[in-house]
């Protein structure tokens, strides 16, 4: 019962309200928790530059220790400019129109970023990737495309290795090669969705001669080398985008100026929002200290757990948000920004809601054909996480955040076949009202939804904080756990009654 579930299905409005103000009030308490145990860095010894100054009206250090943030946000502010000549030149060539013309441009640009970012040998990378792997998976069978992805996946994980030789063949900076080699992730997954969609595209046109080998080259790099999406995603597959830039063109409308303008101030007030918080919850360097983890009393641990999980979201929406912005420029229509973390409680949903680009990529690339050539659900269940396993970097703690994934997902598509049974029908049927239904699928979802929480802990702080909050789950006296679960069962009452809501707004 912990999946199929009417979604019409509502509880009284009180008693709603009630796991509501639970939920959020348990929410608020964990985070003051978490403040006061931030106190720990107050005098720290900082060899880490784990933290900056801070603002100066604020009076107080600010927490620095997160690469991802303290390189993204930078990265973004640098690309503006490059961005608005990007634009401002393509709606001109959209105007004319000429396609062609069009992907000379968002390559040039692309390409210009980089070598004003990285060099002139980090450019040819990220250039030669994309051009080297069209030409050896053009009008090959899936599984020859699929074997030279795979290759070129590990050689990207060799090439990962700080200080390594690639590295400093190409003389780079520490973010410099982070950079370099972030974007050729996202090039490889960009390169099987056009590879595999060419392939497609080939078969259904009967493409033979030089003229479409090229169209079909200089489209492959265009959407590889796509500037607002090059570094940070999300992922747009490769027949939406080539659908997007053939599509007559349309000038922009006032209404669309005034939306996107909200949008842009909607994300800084994100990144503002986050540096705000930074200065008062030291919860990113903190889980740099597992010593400091393990003291934590039950209410810091999980709001540690929840703030890391509220942060990594905020990264995420900014920078998909923010991408999406500005492919809507283009007309280009680039996947969702993520739902709160806070208010999903099945894996399946968030799978679908936090990356839909990817989540797209893996049921178009790997799970539906692996269905058709007769895999069963669950070894196509279990490849696709295999590639997001590889694709994410090669290390312990995400091959742990990657099984504990499958298997919740796969707990809770049998619990869904089960429910589904003559037997489980006529028991709901007959003993319960759809109310009580609902409640005992809250029930049976939250040790669920835990699982979840816990296995991305694994992914945001890595395997040894993840392996300190199994084991207090599990050892933890008896009445801790069980508060935890009940606030995780308003938890899931609260992420239904959301997607009701949703369902009669839309």
């Amino acid at each position: 019962m912990t999946t199929v579930i009417n979604r019409a299905t509502n509880l009284p409005i009180y008693e709603s309200l009630f796991y509501f103000i639970c939920w959020i009030s348990a929410v608020f308490y964990s985070i003051y928790k978490v403040s006061l145990f931030s106190t720990y860095f107050n005098d720290y010894h900082d060899i880490y530059d784990d933290f900056s100054q801070g603002w100066i009206w604020l009076g107080r250090k600010q927490d620095v220790s997160d690469q991802e943030w303290k390189t993204w946000i930078p990265l973004i502010a640098r690309l503006m400019p490059w961005l608005f000549l990007h634009h401002s030149v393509s709606h001109v060539i959209k105007a004319l129109p000429n396609t062609m013309l069009l992907c000379y441009w968002y390559i040039f640009m692309s390409v210009s970023f980089l070598y004003f970012s990285i060099g002139i040998l980090g450019a040819l990378c990220a250039l030669i990737q994309p051009g080297i792997l069209y030409i050896l998976t053009y009008k090959r069978k899936s599984h020859i495309i699929w074997l030279i992805h795979t290759l070129f996946l590990f050689l990207i994980h060799f090439l990962k290795i700080p200080d390594g030789i690639f590295q400093s063949m190409l003389q780079l900076s520490d973010e410099e090669h982070y950079l370099l080699t972030l974007t050729m992730c996202w090039i490889q997954l960009r390169s099987i969705s056009c590879s595999i969609d060419n392939k497609q595209m080939c078969v259904d046109n009967d493409y033979n001669n030089t003229s479409h080998f090229i169209r079909n080259f200089l489209w492959a790099l265009a959407y590889s080398l796509y500037l607002p999406t090059l570094h940070l995603g999300p992922l747009i597959l490769y027949h939406e985008f080539i659908d997007s830039i053939k599509r007559p063109f349309q000038a922009w409308k006032l209404a669309e100026l005034g939306c996107f303008i909200l949008n842009l101030v909607r994300y800084v007030f994100w990144i503002l929002f986050a540096n705000f918080f930074l200065h008062f919850l030291y919860f990113n360097a903190m889980h740099y200290h597992p010593k400091v983890v393990e003291s934590l009393n039950p209410w810091a641990l999980y709001g540690l757990g929840y703030c890391m999980g509220q942060f990594f979201l905020i990264k995420y929406v900014v920078v998909y948000g923010l991408n999406r912005t500005l492919c809507a420029i283009d007309r280009i229509k680039a996947p969702s920004q993520p739902k709160c973390v806070a208010r999903v409680h099945l894996y399946s949903d968030m799978w679908k809601y936090f990356d839909e680009g990817l989540y797209k990529f893996l049921v178009r690339y790997i799970y539906t054909p692996l269905l058709t050539s007769n895999f069963n659900k669950l070894l196509a269940s279990f490849l696709c996480f295999t590639f997001v396993f590889v694709w994410h970097g090669m290390q312990i703690n995400i091959c742990i955040w990657a099984f504990l994934n499958f298997i919740g997902l796969n707990i809770e598509s049998l619990t869904r076949l089960i429910e589904k049974t003559k037997y489980c029908t006529n028991i709901r049927e007959r003993y319960m009202s759809p109310t009580n239904a609902r409640r005992v699928h809250c029930v049976l979802t939250s040790p669920l939804l835990a699982m979840s929480v816990i296995s991305n802990f694994y992914f945001f702080a890595g395997e040894e904080v993840g392996h300190i909050y199994v084991y207090r789950i599990l050892n933890d006296i008896w009445y801790s756990t069980l508060i935890l679960l009940y606030f995780l069962y308003c938890c899931c009452q609260v992420s239904i009654d959301l997607k009701n809501w949703e369902s009669k707004e839309f």
